[in-house]
């Protein structure tokens, strides 16, 4: 499996605080690449870095030319007066010659009740709408950061579900952060471990044979 995107001594420095310590990352085009970490360990930080967000501080990041991204990283940036509707019409109408309309998109993530303010939506509404729009130009490469924040278990089933189909069938390669680690085991085919900014191991998931990410979790951050 090739790699779409590889990172060499990845560092980020704020001050005196390293977000990101000399990270060297693999991810392997096609995956779902678990990140596994604590809060402040450095994940959001790598996927800004990522996705051209911000500027490492040192070190390289090579990517495959031309890919087409999509991302929700911490809280969605919405229009909060417009309804969900009209928030992914505005999204699409900025996306050249764009594969999903605003309907088919909505119906993908499982979001109902659309035509009230954003405003007035619950967290796992405004999740599942942030998920609508990191697909609005069917991305080659998502970047997903807590994405099963506020969703109740029908709705943890149904973005599960959508993101194997969305990297089965659309062969969409997933890089996707999450504290909840059952529900990141039953999708993710690699993870990397980062604590403090370290990455201290990456792995194919078929490698845990004899543990599990909550297992390995506490092994690795005792």
């Amino acid at each position: 499996m090739n790699n779409i995107i590889i990172t060499k001594d990845l560092n980020k420095k704020y001050r005196q605080t390293h977000a990101l310590n000399n990270v060297s990352i693999h991810i392997p085009r096609g995956s779902i690449y678990g990140l596994i970490g604590n809060n402040g360990a450095g994940k959001t930080t790598l996927m800004r870095l990522l996705l051209g967000l911000q500027t490492p501080t040192s070190g390289e990041i090579n990517m495959e030319q031309g890919l087409k991204t999509g991302a929700i990283l911490e809280t969605p940036a919405l229009y909060p007066h417009w309804s969900a509707k009209k928030n992914l019409k505005y999204q699409l109408s900025l996306i050249k010659n764009p594969q999903y309309d605003a309907i088919t998109l909505l119906n993908l993530v499982g979001l109902k009740d659309t035509l009230k303010p954003v405003m007035k939506y619950s967290l796992g509404m405004k999740q599942r709408l942030g998920l609508a729009l990191a697909l609005a130009n069917n991305p080659d490469l998502l970047f997903l950061d807590e994405p099963l924040n506020g969703l109740d278990p029908s709705g943890i089933r149904q973005i599960r579900e959508l993101i194997l189909r969305l990297n089965q069938e659309q062969h969409t390669t997933i890089i996707i952060s999450s504290h909840i680690l059952d529900e990141l085991e039953k999708v993710a085919t690699h993870v990397g471990f980062l604590k403090d900014g370290i990455l201290l191991h990456e792995c194919p998931i078929d490698k845990l044979k004899d543990t599990t990410l909550e297992q390995m979790y506490f092994d690795s951050f005792q």
